[in-house]
């Protein structure tokens, strides 16, 4: 009777996994056929959505990238290129062995270099303003 009962255990959890497993694959690929279709805002939301209520699953990981995909998306109106860095870095962190992990470190190294320079820019704009007050005392 134990057995059987054990056998009974081990089915139900077997099909909470697949149940959870099948829910994972059709989520992601939700929000990747949203992404395809260039609508970015609910394809980040839902991104969003799947790794708030499922940090720890199997799909956390493509949901992350596809984030950051997302935030980085040329024609995409919303781009959030700090944010998209964000996103890359905890990859970065959190998924060592991920085979996309090249492309992740390139665009570490472009955001970074992006951000550096448009800290640049802010900078030699301020310094521009002052020598011109200067200028004009």
């Amino acid at each position: 009777m134990k057995q059987f009962f054990a056998v009974l255990s081990l089915l139900f959890l077997f099909t909470i996994i697949s149940c959870a497993a099948i829910t994972g694959t059709q989520e992601i690929s939700a929000a990747d056929s949203l992404l395809r279709k260039k609508q970015y805002s609910k394809a980040a939301m839902s991104y969003r959505e799947m790794l708030q209520q499922h940090p720890d699953s199997l799909y956390a990981r493509d949901a992350r990238y596809g984030l950051a995909m997302t935030l980085i998306s040329f024609d995409n109106p919303q781009k959030d290129y700090y944010q998209a860095l964000h996103e890359f870095e905890v990859f970065y962190k959190m998924y060592p062995n991920d085979r996309r992990l090249p492309e992740v470190e390139n665009w570490i190294a472009a955001l970074r270099a992006l951000h550096d320079l448009s800290s640049n820019i802010e900078q030699l704009k301020r310094l521009d303003i002052r020598h011109e007050e200067r200028r004009r005392r």
